[in-house]
Parts: structure tokens; C-alpha cells; sequence
């Protein structure tokens, strides 16, 4: 890949930084996350991961100077998209539909 020039590195910069950021600064979505009309319309996601794991993830963003937070969202909204589009090209819905009309079949011959 070639290097990228000085004026790239700027543009490239500025362009991602509206593109993640929106229109709310860090600490205002962080605020906005902690008050009750917000928070009741949130959940906490746990998982226990390795702790080379963890220690990635928070090098990671300590380096990016990201919060976990939005690390992991982002992280979470790619997994369920991908996980959404595999189903519907392996097309897990019409099996199960598929399934299920078979067994009501079944059962409706067995009655």
C-alpha cells in the first residue's frame, strides 16, 4: 500500500472523526447514557473473556483513545450484522419454516 501524504493523513482523519463521532461529543453520549429516561431504554451486556483479550481490548482503545464502551458496541452491531446476513445466504429461516410446516403436516395426518 502506498504511503499516504501529509494532506491524506489530515482528510482521512477529520472525514472518519464526523463519520464515528456523529454530532454528540464522548462525554455528552456518556452523560445521555446515564440518565434515567436513557438508561431505561439501554442494557448491560457481561461476557467473561481471557484476560489477553481484555488487555488487547483495552490497549487497543487506550491507543485509539476510544472508550470500551463504544469499542465493544461497534464490535457488537458488526457481529449481529454479519451473523443476520450468514443466516439469510445459508437461509436458517426458510429451513426452519420448513421444519415446522412438516411437523404440523405430520401431525395433522397423524390426528
Amino acid at each position: 500500500m502506498a504511503a499516504r501524504s501529509p494532506l491524506d493523513l489530515l482528510v482521512t482523519h477529520a472525514t472518519l472523526s464526523i463519520m464515528v463521532e456523529g454530532s454528540l461529543p464522548q462525554s455528552m453520549t456518556d452523560q445521555l447514557l446515564e440518565s434515567p429516561e436513557v438508561a431505561s431504554q439501554v442494557k448491560n451486556v457481561c461476557a467473561k473473556v481471557s484476560v489477553q483479550l481484555s488487555d488487547e481490548i483495552d490497549n487497543i482503545c487506550s491507543f485509539l483513545g476510544i472508550s470500551k464502551r463504544k469499542f465493544l458496541e461497534a464490535a457488537f452491531i458488526e457481529a449481529v450484522d454479519r451473523a443476520n446476513a450468514i443466516m439469510e445466504t445459508e437461509g436458517v429461516h426458510e429451513h426452519l419454516e420448513e421444519r415446522t410446516s412438516a411437523r404440523r403436516k405430520n401431525k395433522g395426518e397423524e390426528a
